[in-house]
């Protein structure tokens, strides 16, 4: 399966706050971790999977030991579901990773984009079922397992430095594989690609 992506970037649906949803989550018992929800989610979608709103909630149901989500919690989660895939399909640079506001403490910063990138890689390769990617796609992957390991020692300004660097690598890193594997513009292809790996906190 494959998805299509339009050239022309388009109005975006309403934006999720990272706050709202971690509440909600925990009012439901603290299924889940934000970020893990959108890692999961932004690998689902970078493996091709061509899923609706309500698929969606059933996948992320079925990952969390089949829970049932209150009516808040589903609005929510549809909603961030609707932005992540219109974010992908504009063709944009600007796509974002759900990570806590820069005002949080860099230790909670740096665990939810480790969180991140392990869910990634477990939704997209379960959005990728047994098809092959290429070297470079594995690669990346390989990177988002070291990076899900990252941990902050201290909160200093090279520690900061270090969060922005590894956090934008992991940005365009998704981005390339989406280009790699759904085929996004040549333009976000290129730019992504140019990346390389920072060195990571510790």
């Amino acid at each position: 399966m494959t998805m299509t992506f339009s050239s022309q970037p388009g109005d975006l649906p309403v934006s999720v706050s990272f706050d709202e949803l971690a509440d909600r989550l925990a009012d439901q018992g603290g299924l889940s971790h934000p970020s893990e929800v959108h890692g999961y989610l932004c690998g689902l979608l970078s493996a091709g999977s061509q899923l609706s709103a309500q698929q969606w909630l059933q996948h992320l149901q079925e990952q969390m030991g089949d829970k049932t989500f209150d009516e808040p919690t589903a609005q929510l989660l549809s909603q961030l579901f609707a932005y992540t895939r219109s974010e992908l399909e504009s063709g944009s640079l600007s796509v974002t990773l759900f990570l806590p506001d820069d005002d949080e403490a860099l230790g909670l910063r740096t665990e939810a984009l480790g969180i991140w990138c392990q869910s990634f890689i477990s939704g997209f390769g379960q959005g990728l079922e047994n098809r092959q990617v290429s070297e470079m796609v594995e690669e990346v992957l390989r990177d988002f397992a070291e990076i899900s390991l990252i941990e902050t020692a201290d909160e200093s300004d090279e520690t900061e430095r270090l969060y922005i660097e590894v956090s934008e690598f992991v940005r365009l890193a998704w981005l390339n594989i989406v280009a790699e594997v759904c085929g996004l513009p040549e333009t976000s292809s290129n730019e992504a690609g140019k990346q390389e790996t920072p060195n990571t906190l510790h």
